[in-house]
Parts: C-alpha cells; structure tokens; sequence
C-alpha cells in the first residue's frame, strides 16, 4: 500500500459455468469504495448477482490511549514490622519508587490493635481515609463484610491472574459474593517446634525424620510429654488456664477443616460434636500436668523459650506459626540456637493433613480511597511479584502466600538456628496442605471471645467441654441471628 490517493482497482466478471445450472441473470458489475486507513484508500470493483452500486467507508478504530502511570501520594498502614523492617529494610520500596516516581509513598505506622480501631471508623465515616492498610486475615472478615462501596475496594478483576498462584486458603477470608476484596502477602503455615536437648535428656529420638514419624498423632504427643515429664521433669508446652484465648485449640480445629463456623452454611458449629471432642482432647494435658500454666507473649513465657540450661526448665516444644521461627530467633530465644529441630504438627485422627494456619496477613484497599490506582500498584508491585516477595522474605522470614517463590534456594538453605535442618522446606510442604478452615469469619472477634471464656470456665474445672462449649454456641447463635 501507498499513501492516499493510489487506489488497487481489481476487475471481477462473473459468468455462468454450467448451462445445466439453467439460465443466469448476467452479473452487474459495481463498485465498492473501501478506506481501509487514514493514509490508504482501496477501490474494489466486485460482482454481486444482482444489486446497485455502493461506496462502503470503514472507518479505522482508533488508536488505544496508554493508561497514563499512577501519580500522587498514598498514605499505607500497617506496624513496624512489616512495614519498616520489611517492606523499607528489604530494598522493596525503594525498588517501588523507581518504578514509580510520580508516586510518593507515606508509611503510617501502628499497632496492629490501634489498625482495628481506626480503620472501621474512618471506612464508615468516609473520612481520613488511607490508600493501603494492611489487615491481619484473623481481621480482615469484618471489613470484607462491611459492604461494597462502604468497606474495601472490590479488587475481583485486578487479583485474577494472581488467584491460582497464592495459597488457596488465604483466599477465604478475603471473598463475598464471589468477589475478592484483599491480596494476600504472608501465611502461618503450623509446624511443631521442639527442643532437641530435651528430647535426646529424655530418651526420645531428636532426628527431625524420627521425630515427626514417632509423633504423628495427639495421643502420641501426648505420650512423648509424658515420657519427657517423667524423665526430665520439662513441661511439654505452655497451654494457660485462666485466660487461654483459644489459639492452641483454633490450631487444632483448622487442620481437621473445622471452626466456629459451617463454610458453605454459616451455621454455628462451636458444639459441634468434633469440636467438643479436640477440646475434651487438650484437657488431658492439663488433667497430667504435662504443660506449664505460662501465658503466651509473656516474660515467663519468653523465659522458658529462651532458657539454655536444661536444669532451668525449657519448654520442650511449641505448635505455631512458621512466624514464630523470626520471633525466637531475634529477640525471644537467640541464645537456643542449635538446639531446637522442626518437626509436622501431630494430627486428631492420623489420617489428616498435619497442617494448620495461625495468623498471616494481607494488603486492602478501601473503597474510597483517595489514590486507588496507585495504591493498586504498591500492592501489586509489592506482593505480586516474585522478586518483591523474596526480597521481603529473605529479611523477614515471614513465608510468601505467593507460591511462585518456593522454588527459590532460601526455602532450600540449612538453618544454623536449627542445628543445620533445613527448616523452610518444611513450611512450604505444609502451605498447599492447609484446609480452609471457619475460623477467621466476620465475627470472628465475637466468636473467639465466647469460646476463650468457655474453655477457660472448662480448664478451671467447672464444667466440661460439653456444656461450656453448648453456652459458648448459645451465645454466638444469639448474637448472629
């Protein structure tokens, strides 16, 4: 083709072939004027059977406008550790600014407690509104249920391409109607930690193989404490009576794919028969005073995690979070290093998954925040990409919900902390192994309210597991009804 102006004239006769076809009206011939572009123009002469002469101009789709690269300040909350020892010690931030220099990035930090107060209020009032904030999934719920327009950003269209590469079940939480309202950054993949020295004082195998094998259900935890009681005199694990608030018992219910709640239903489920039964199954630790009465996240706590000497009484293991790895290593117990192995988390029935979620966090945007477009692209640039995730991970040691990453050698790698085991790949056996679980549901705060106070009426010994878990379930029935 040429400029306009030099125009294809193509000639066209049509005749009849086949005199047995019968007679055939000879074909008018007509012409057809055809733009094709701005600059070129094609002039086709064509036959039709019969018909009349026609100019058909086509008018050329425009050219598509490029989205011009988000601009202006956004306003992120979130606490220190993620945010600043993170997101800004890792290099993350700085990589996002360069990609986006128009955008200028405000870090507001708080208390995870303080994130849950002053975001319902400044969502409701529509008022004072930051682009990004960073929710716990134990928390997200609520928000998510707030109501289109009125909570969360529906960010359904923009997380698509990134539903089947993270953790299906730090999607659950995060879902209404169908629609998605958060991207998840880290998950709490459950494993069992446990002392190495105590287990070898008290005759039992610590090869983490031996161990994960030789433990494999509760009722063999349950023996290995009684054995480690007997013969060195160490609590098993710290499990409070008086003001357990039922993250132990919440552990146990996620890997059997229970919790307070029916998933598909919203029934209440707190006295579910198979709830009442794993709650009657941690009392028998108390009934034989295998585990100390020390309150999570306490000085006596921190001290039996962080005591070397075995004549001082360490705690000889602790189901939790792949997280706590970060905790114990930095400023809960640095001095155990190399004393501690890492084993799967025992199941109820030995036919389940040994795997649990406890915490974990994600990024959302609300509905009317007043930088969207470059709040979507911090959080895409930050929890989207392998590169940003691994760069987070390799400072933080909080595991990606983003599944691309586990084939990189930091899941691989030795740990010195745990006598050279390499831990991580542990975590990432257990990620995919994870069941949803009705857990971390709109009311969540209600729900875990009502069952912390039934299991500490039931460890005091005033009732059983039964009847404080049927006053439990009265309670949360008749607040949600």
């Amino acid at each position: 083709m040429k400029k306009l102006g030099l125009l294809l004239i193509c000639t066209i006769v049509l005749t009849s072939a086949l005199a047995a076809c019968g007679s055939t009206p000879t074909p008018q011939v007509i012409k057809e004027t055809v733009v094709v572009t701005e600059k070129e123009e094609v002039q086709v002469t064509t036959a039709v059977q019969e018909g009349v002469e026609k100019v058909v101009t086509a008018t050329p789709e425009p050219e598509a406008t490029p989205t011009p690269p988000p601009s202006g300040k956004i306003i992120v909350w979130g606490w220190e550790a993620a945010l600043n020892d993170t997101l800004e010690a890792s290099g993350v931030l700085d990589d996002f600014r360069a990609a986006y220099p128009d955008v200028e990035v405000e870090f507001l930090i708080m208390a995870p407690a303080d994130v849950y107060t002053n975001l319902p209020l400044a969502l409701t009032a529509g008022e004072d509104l930051p682009d990004v904030v960073l929710v716990e999934n134990s928390h997200l719920a609520q928000f998510v249920h707030m109501g289109e327009g009125t909570g969360l950003l529906d960010l359904t269209d923009r997380v698509a391409p990134y539903i089947d590469l993270m953790n299906d079940y730090k999607w659950t939480d995060c879902m209404l109607d169908g629609k998605y309202f958060c991207m998840p950054w880290d998950s709490g993949p459950v494993v069992m930690y446990y002392r190495r020295d105590v287990f070898d004082a008290a005759g039992l195998s610590s090869v983490p193989e031996d161990v994960t094998k030789s433990i494999s259900t509760w009722d063999d935890y349950l023996e290995a404490c009684r054995t480690i009681k007997e013969e060195t005199g160490a609590y098993c694990f710290a499990h409070n009576k008086a003001n357990n608030y039922a993250r132990l018992y919440e552990m146990v219910l996620w890997e059997q794919g229970l919790g307070y709640y029916d998933l598909e239903t919203g029934e209440v489920t707190v006295d579910s028969p198979e709830n009442i039964a794993t709650l009657e199954m941690l009392g028998k630790f108390w009934e034989e005073d295998l585990v100390s009465d020390n309150l999570e996240w306490t000085d006596p706590w921190y001290a039996e995690l962080g005591t070397v000497e075995l004549s001082e009484g360490p705690i000889a293991t602790i189901v939790e979070a792949a997280w706590m790895e970060v905790f114990m290593k930095s400023w809960i117990a640095p001095g155990t290093a190399g004393l501690w192995g890492v084993a799967y988390m025992p199941s109820v029935t030995g036919a389940g998954p040994r795997a649990a979620n406890d915490g974990g966090s994600t990024f959302v945007i609300p509905a009317k925040a007043p930088n969207p477009e470059a709040a979507w692209a911090f959080v895409e640039f930050t929890l989207g990409k392998r590169e940003s995730q691994l760069k987070m991970f390799e400072v933080s040691g909080f595991i990606p919900s983003l599944e691309t990453t586990y084939d990189d050698e930091l899941f691989n790698t030795g740990d010195d902390f745990f006598a050279g085991q390499k831990a991580r790949a542990i975590y990432v056996d257990v990620v995919p192994r994870i069941p949803s679980a009705g857990i971390y549901g709109p009311d969540y705060n209600m729900m875990n309210s009502a069952v912390s106070t039934a299991i500490q009426s039931y460890a005091a010994g005033g009732t059983s597991a039964e009847a404080a878990l049927q006053q439990a379930a009265e309670e949360i029935r008749a607040s949600v009804e």
